[in-house]
């Protein structure tokens, strides 16, 4: 899947809700995708405000491939649906089929559809290619938000996934993934160092004070379409709901 960065997302935020505003830089990222790019210097942000932000956000999706980039980008018709009603008009926003169930056998239901508009960046920080992403929040009394983010594929190299499985006869990525957040002075600890070298940890700066939390998600492609569900606050069998719901999308695309 593409890699969420945390502190991308946290950087797309008004300036309102922060402290100090900095915008989207894409000539600040760092070659290896495994690698979470650290906030701009002076950029703090306070820890309820970034546990807020994480799961308002979802999965907002930003990635490295390479010398490029990929980030929100202005577009003339991204807006906001209420109702699954008018998918037909989103399809025809962003030019792709969008399946976004009206609900999943676990009780998760369609809350919200946003379009938003996106950009693959070059090394010079050029648009190299725009797009339109659908994100979709999906809504359980009592539990943490679901999220489903679609875009056309990229071609990004996707790192190795936490497990593989066959789902339906679609290859499907799952991804357990441990974010902390820590204060701009934190010093990597040699448990730190050790936990990134073996993939799925990954370290952001910028906040208050230390913040840790998993992220799980599954990710697919069916006709130059990526899907990716995601939890945001995954605990113990988060893998395997988020493939149960991968199933049901399965099959509703088919």
């Amino acid at each position: 899947m593409k890699r969420e960065t945390i502190t991308w997302m946290l950087n797309s935020v008004e300036d309102a809700y922060i402290s100090e505003a900095a915008v989207y830089c894409p000539e600040s990222i760092q070659e290896s995708p495994e690698r979470i790019v650290p906030m701009k210097k002076k950029r703090i942000i306070s820890l309820a405000l970034a546990a807020a932000l994480i799961l308002a956000l979802g999965a907002v999706a930003y990635a490295v491939f390479g010398s490029r980039s990929v980030g929100t980008h202005e577009m003339p018709e991204t807006g906001v649906y209420t109702s699954l009603a008018e998918l037909k008009q989103v399809e025809k926003t962003v030019g792709y089929a969008v399946t976004a169930p009206e609900s999943f056998s676990n009780g998760y239901s369609f809350s919200l559809l946003t379009v938003r508009g996106e950009a693959v960046y070059d090394e010079s920080s050029g648009v190299e290619k725009e797009f339109y992403g659908v994100h979709v929040d999906y809504t359980k009394p009592g539990v943490p938000d679901r999220y489903l983010d679609l875009n056309p594929i990229l071609g990004n190299v996707l790192p190795e996934p936490t497990e593989l499985r066959f789902i339906n006869g679609v290859s499907v990525r799952l991804n357990l993934d441990h974010y902390k957040i820590v204060p701009e002075d934190y010093q990597e600890t040699e448990e730190d160092l050790a936990r990134e070298t073996g993939g799925h940890y990954f370290i952001s700066y910028g906040s208050e004070s230390i913040m840790e939390f998993d992220m799980a998600s599954a990710s697919f492609e069916i006709d130059g379409v990526e899907y990716i569900l995601s939890d945001m606050a995954a605990t113990e069998g988060a893998l395997d709901e988020l493939a149960q719901m991968t199933a049901e999308l399965i099959a509703a695309a088919r």
